[in-house]
């Protein structure tokens, strides 16, 4: 009997600790926010090292009037972006020189470097059109230019020099509209923080509740399914102890184990007397 109630209050402890556990579980995933839209970052641009600066009596080039930013290109190599050193070592000979920059006209012109000497290189590139980057917090939302579709977020576009209406939209999200006037050569950025609807953002949460509920976590019914079995074990032992010591008892022959089914704990004991 002793064995028994023991046995009886290991199976109440152990119920109550998978209830506490359960409760702390449900209780701590409560609390969680529902997940936010997540800041699209801007893509890092790929850095061009710097020239290195030509002694005083080396062979050298310099570039004069070339707008901030614009790709260098020294023989087809690119070889850095303005503004460049005062003076740009290079071998003594011919050269083809090449300056670009997005939104400007390409510069292109052949010299010839002269040994020992600074060759200076007077560049102009005409602004045609500036430059309009859009990034948002949510990837993938279209950007419309003067109602043309122009691309998708985060996007960087091209536009005539004047006045334009530049609208971003996405599904389920606000719209954000506004107006611009633009000068060829300018480059312009806006970041967006579209915000949900209100039938999309309950739709959301509701199916973030769905996902955390506790009770569907394979964890918590693997942890009740190990209890449960570590209990009716300690229970099942005893009783079949007993049950045979009461066959020994009576001079049975041959004593039967208790048989165990999925529906429920059925104990059978067969004791054949002489």
């Amino acid at each position: 009997m002793r064995l028994l109630q023991r046995q009886a209050q290991l199976l109440a402890i152990c119920g109550l600790l998978l209830a506490l556990t359960a409760s702390s579980v449900a209780h701590a995933e409560s609390d969680e926010p529902p997940p936010g839209p997540a800041r699209e970052q801007p893509a890092a641009q790929p850095t061009v090292p710097a020239p290195p600066e030509a002694k005083p009596n080396e062979t050298a080039f310099a570039l004069l009037g070339a707008p901030p930013k614009a790709e260098v290109k020294l023989d087809g190599k690119l070889i850095g972006l303005t503004p460049l050193p005062g003076r740009t070592a290079l071998e003594p000979g011919p050269h083809q020189l090449v300056v670009t920059r997005r939104g400007y006209s390409t510069f292109s012109s052949d010299f010839t470097a002269i040994a020992g000497r600074l060759v200076a290189v007077e560049v102009e590139l005409t602004p045609l059109l500036a430059i309009l980057k859009v990034r948002t917090n949510t990837p993938a939302a279209q950007v419309f230019v003067d109602e043309d579709l122009r691309g998708e977020t985060p996007v960087e576009l091209e536009l005539r020099p004047g006045p334009h209406v530049v609208r971003v939209r996405r599904i389920g999200y606000f719209e954000q509209t506004w107006q611009i006037a633009t000068v060829a050569g300018e480059e312009y950025e806006r970041d967006l923080l579209l915000e949900l609807q209100p039938e999309q953002k309950r739709r959301e949460e509701a199916v973030y509740k769905t996902e955390k509920r506790w009770y569907s976590r394979w964890w918590v019914w693997t942890l009740a399914a190990v209890g449960a079995s570590g209990v009716a074990a300690a229970i099942v032992t005893p009783i079949v102890l007993s049950r045979r010591s009461d066959c020994d008892k009576l001079n049975g022959e041959v004593c039967f184990p208790i048989n165990l089914t999925p529906a429920a704990l059925r104990i059978g004991l067969t004791i054949p007397l002489k």
